[in-house]
């Protein structure tokens, strides 16, 4: 039997020097694809080489797709490393969303490149709704974190029917709680990182409870990184979203200690780690005390 080994898999294509000292990616989403990759094999245990294609195929496009959603969206022209940076975004993403037609169609799994095609269709379209509410402020911030989330299982679901129906009903919630797990990580990394430029759970949590001041505060077009630590600080939002990630992987463990499948338990046994690892860093952003 493989070890699941699909990130290792992902590094030549996501390992470019140019990359890496121009711009970032997104964070990988290697705790939803390992959560597919392990319930596709209990359905298929003699196909794994296949799988290992499949499960790979989503990474990379799950990658693209979230690269894309770091662009900047200002058409002002700023300067040069910052475009550069914005542009090699565009490009990576591109690149990164378009192998999974290349890498199925090499192992002739023309289902699962329909199936994804459909699968891109629908997260666009929740993408655009959720980023119009985004902008009209029609999203709580508990509204954004459930939203999020959905976002990040999208992809996910479309391979639901082809689960057996005695695990789906154990694949959905946990699912969920992983993608739930992977929005919070991602969002805590980007409020720690991205000053006020980033619209979202902090931006409408003070909106939603912040005073007079503090919203007029953030209603400029440029905070200083110290107004924007500041307003963190006082409105405890590293440590609420720290609150939320620790029940998200509460319950993670709490699903795989209910499941009695041995094999489920013990490929998924550490899917929770990374969260935890993130939860356990010493003087970091969201540790505020």
């Amino acid at each position: 039997m493989k070890l699941y080994r699909v990130p290792d898999l992902a590094k030549k294509y996501v390992d470019y020097d140019m990359i890496s000292t121009h711009t970032e990616l997104a964070d990988f989403p290697d705790s939803r694809v390992r959560l597919l990759y392990t319930f596709l094999k209990h359905e298929q245990p003699d196909n794994e080489s296949d799988l290992e294609v499949c499960a790979l195929a989503v990474y990379l496009l799950q990658l693209g797709l979230d690269t894309h959603d770091l662009i900047d969206p200002e058409p002002v022209r700023k300067e040069e490393r910052l475009m550069r940076s914005r542009q090699l975004k565009v490009l990576a993403g591109d690149y990164f969303s378009s192998l999974f037609y290349q890498l199925l169609a090499k192992t002739n799994q023309i289902q699962h490149i329909s199936l994804l095609s459909s699968a891109v269709c629908e997260v666009n379209r929740l993408k655009a709704r959720f980023y119009t509410r985004m902008k009209d402020l029609l999203l709580s911030a508990e509204d954004y974190v459930k939203e999020s989330a959905l976002l990040k299982m999208q992809l996910f679901t479309f391979f639901t029917p082809l689960l057996d129906k005695t695990v789906q009903h154990y694949w959905r919630p946990l699912l969920a709680e992983v993608s739930k797990c992977e929005a919070l990580a991602a969002e805590m990394s980007l409020t720690a990182r991205e000053s006020s430029g980033h619209l979202g759970f902090a931006y409408l949590r003070i909106m939603e409870s912040g005073s007079t001041e503090d919203k007029a505060m953030l209603s400029r077009s440029k905070l200083s990184t110290r107004d924007w630590s500041s307003l963190l600080l006082k409105y405890k939002v590293m440590e609420q979203l720290a609150d939320k990630l620790h029940q998200s992987v509460e319950q993670v463990q709490q699903l795989l200690k209910e499941n009695t499948d041995e094999r489920f338990c013990k490929e998924l046994a550490g899917i929770a780690e990374p969260f935890k690892a993130l939860l356990g860093k010493p003087n970091t952003a969201w540790n505020e005390g």
